[in-house]
């Protein structure tokens, strides 16, 4: 059986660092979605376990254990007997070290795969116990693997992303999605070794946003930000430049880079100015639009 499964851009929406917790990782809120677009992982059976690799992107991907991919199998057999030998196929169409998750997203896709196509099904309890455990993966997989077990297309994050479990939202953010990074990849570890105190002070999204902004995420997103960005492009200038050519765009509604960068996005009125705003983008940038993951 061969089981093919998207493994999404991840937006953060918005990003706070609110503190420092004692393991050393940062902790944040942060309202993620899961954009239309992505990498794709297909898995099947096989004599060997192995790992081929296409794309745009793919000859800046490593073949070797330090691939997301190979790991995130690894860590499935040690704790799934009935895990056999497999080959993965992943189609590397997102940017690397990008800000949208590619990576975790990627590793996230292939455990869900791999389970889908050897029959495992998991308990509600079991599957909040490896989307917990999967943050030994990286911060950012627990969140993509609640989304690939199926928790929604948007979600809440209060924590590093490893020790709790993430909230899904029930939101929608109207518009179309324009991705953009100006090709400069960003050391998420440079970036959050920048982060000092004081932090942003920490808000209750779950109540807040429905006693001040019923229904409003764009008016919401409006007056929220991403910590990371000004030191983000204090170190990649170019990060800066699209932002701007962004803002000056007709018919956009709101921008901000996501994650750690440099990949950035906006929100268009209609898909006419995203399509406009993309033609607009800087020489030798990767630019896509895309939508919210059940968006209507």
């Amino acid at each position: 059986m061969k089981i093919t499964l998207l493994a999404p851009a991840k937006i953060n929406l918005m990003l706070h660092v609110v503190g420092r917790l004692v393991d050393g990782y940062h902790h944040l809120q942060s309202l993620i979605a899961f954009a239309s677009i992505g990498d794709e992982i297909t898995v099947e059976k096989a004599e060997s376990s192995s790992l081929t690799i296409d794309g745009l992107f793919a000859p800046h991907v490593p073949l070797a254990a330090e691939n997301s991919v190979v790991e995130a199998a690894r860590w499935l057999k040690e704790r799934f007997s009935g895990i056999e030998q497999a080959h993965i196929h992943l189609t590397k169409k997102l940017p690397i070290a990008s800000g949208i998750g590619g990576g975790s997203s990627d590793a996230a896709a292939t455990i869900a795969a791999l389970l889908k196509c050897h029959n495992i099904s998991l308990s509600t309890e079991e599957e909040e116990a490896l989307i917990l455990a999967s943050g030994e993966l990286g911060a950012d997989v627990p969140v993509c693997l609640a989304h690939q077990f199926g928790w929604g297309p948007m979600m809440w994050i209060d924590s590093s992303g490893r020790e709790t479990l993430p909230i899904p939202v029930d939101v929608s953010l109207p518009g179309v999605l324009v991705l953009v990074n100006p090709g400069v990849p960003v050391s998420t570890a440079t970036i959050f070794n920048k982060i000092h105190p004081p932090y942003t002070l920490p808000q209750d999204f779950i109540n807040g946003f429905a006693t001040h902004y019923p229904g409003d995420l764009l008016a919401y997103l409006k007056v929220q930000k991403n910590d990371l960005m000004d030191v983000a492009i204090a170190q990649e200038p170019k990060i800066g430049k699209v932002i701007q050519a962004l803002q000056k765009s007709p018919g956009c509604l709101l921008t901000r880079m996501s994650g750690s960068g440099g990949t950035c996005f906006a929100v268009f009125e209609d898909e006419k100015s995203a399509k406009s705003a993309l033609l607009q983008k800087m020489p030798n940038a990767w630019g896509m639009t895309c939508s919210i993951l059940g968006a209507q």
